[in-house]
């Protein structure tokens, strides 16, 4: 049973424990981005963002339209997305080198939230030509969180990540054709992530190591055998980060009917610093404590395995460039269109490390993929007030497989269904309203992380997830 056992290596997976890796759930626009900037396009699918500047909000989706928009302009808005995820059992296990018994827990599980967007724009004149403004926002982020028995707790009970991005801008009015925009973003991360601990793997993992004195038989003395709920620990890592990026924009009106946008925003690497706290059971804590043995160093492994730590991570943001088309058929119905392109393959894995020098790192291979998304949208002037909108969408998921899949981050493509109003309430005031209903096919994970040796939980199963997004928004004009 020790050489079984002994074989549960690399310290850092002996536990399954969490990282970075799957920082979500089931996000907006692909990954973990969030497109939702404002309560006007969401009408619209956020189909022709870079090009209608009907609003504050095209700080953030093209800072060229703000040249477009007359006066000072002051946009406040809020979205509220519900997730609705439902995970079915299909042969989770734990991990191969656990012999894949069978995980305990309830054989369906929730992971659905409730999250608020909100978002903040200002534009004003400098003079004829130039313009400033400044947008406030979530560009990335969501969140899952699970029962903490749910037969997947190695691997995740709770993930939240958020991104502010503040972002001031320029926009030139090179001619009566052409503007140009530039910004500056400025993004403070935050991510607090939970797993539980399979303290009976961790017991085993260790026993019969040359620097630690129990044995496997200790170990099942106490009651510590592998996925086992009620021996179950905890632990957690909370991060922050800040960085900068930059944004460009272009828009054209070749006539007097039609608007074409191009926007870039750059990636932003992110480094973020933070804890890993650790909560073990008193049996565990016990056979920890038996140990006399030590390491090379005089040390006992024991005594620094499992314990609190600072630890670091990288995560590089992706790179996003859109085409957006605005079309005034007639005098009541204008034609949008938008094609996006996120370069999700710049996160190619997220590795945790730790300060403790006997808690190996925590790796999770992502291997992402660039993808795109399509929208299509119509905007239906009804009244010189009334403003109706519609639009449709189709988001590609960068997870490559449910291989790469996580508990964290059960996405898949995702068809958008939009509905929309604007009201013009007096000459300075109006307000927008927007609905969106996401759809995801049957979503598969099989997920067994080759880099964990075989210790990782094997994650099978479906999930079945849908979207509702609600936003609304103010627009206070001044002259």
């Amino acid at each position: 049973m020790n050489t079984t056992y002994r074989r549960l290596r690399p310290l850092g997976t002996l536990v399954g424990f969490v990282g970075l890796a799957g920082l979500s759930g089931v996000a907006q626009a692909g990954g973990f981005a969030l497109i939702e900037h404002g309560a006007s396009g969401l009408g619209n699918a956020y189909a022709g963002a870079a090009a209608v500047s009907q609003d504050g909000s095209t700080v953030w989706f093209n800072p060229a339209g703000m040249s477009q928009i007359e006066g000072r302009e002051v946009v406040v808005g809020v979205h509220l997305l519900t997730t609705n995820t439902d995970w079915t059992d299909q042969g989770t296990t734990l991990g191969a080198a656990l012999g894949r018994g069978v995980a305990s827990g309830p054989t369906t599980a929730e992971a659905g939230t409730t999250s608020a967007l909100p978002n903040f724009y200002y534009v004003a004149p400098i003079n004829e030509r130039w313009s400033y403004g400044l947008s406030i926002g979530a560009p990335f982020g969501s969140s899952t969180e699970y029962d903490a028995n749910w037969k997947g707790r190695y691997t995740t009970v709770e993930s939240g990540l958020s991104v502010i991005d503040i972002n001031p801008a320029l926009s030139y009015k090179v001619s009566d054709k052409i503007s140009l925009g530039f910004g500056i973003s400025l993004q403070q991360l935050d991510a607090e992530l939970g797993s539980a601990v399979d303290s009976g793997a961790a017991c085993l993992g260790l026993a019969g190591r040359d620097d630690t004195s129990f044995t496997s038989t200790d170990c099942v003395n106490a009651g510590l055998t592998p996925g086992n709920v009620n021996n179950d620990g905890y632990g957690e890592v909370t991060g922050d980060s800040t960085a900068f990026g930059f944004n460009l924009g272009a828009l054209f009106t070749p006539d007097e009917k039609l608007k074409i946008g191009v926007a870039y925003r750059h990636s932003v690497d992110h480094e973020l610093e933070g804890d890993g706290d650790f909560r073990i059971p008193q049996n565990l804590q016990d056979v920890f404590a038996s140990n006399t043995s030590t390491d090379p160093t005089g040390q006992f492994l024991t005594a620094n395995f499992l314990t609190d730590s600072p630890v670091t991570a990288e995560v590089d943001l992706p790179a996003m460039f859109s085409v957006s088309a605005a079309y005034q058929a007639n005098p009541k119905v204008q034609l949008l269109g938008d094609i996006t392109w996120t370069g999700w393959s710049s996160l190619e894995e997220i590795r945790v490390v730790y300060d403790n020098p006997v808690q190996d790192d925590t790796l999770s291979v992502q291997e992402w993929e660039d993808v795109m998304r399509y929208s299509a949208g119509i905007n239906y002037t009804h009244s010189d007030k009334l403003t109706l909108r519609a639009g449709l969408a189709f988001d590609e998921e960068a997870i490559p497989s449910a291989a790469r899949r996580t508990a964290r981050i059960p996405g898949n493509d995702r068809t958008w269904f939009s509905v929309g109003g604007g009201y013009q309430v007096s000459q300075r005031f109006s307000f927008d309203v927007g609905y969106s209903l996401l759809m995801l096919d049957e979503t598969p994970i099989d997920n067994s992380d080759p880099e964990s040796e075989g210790v990782g939980q094997e994650i099978r199963g479906t999930y079945d997830s849908h979207v509702h997004i609600v936003g609304a928004q103010l627009n206070w004009s001044f002259n």
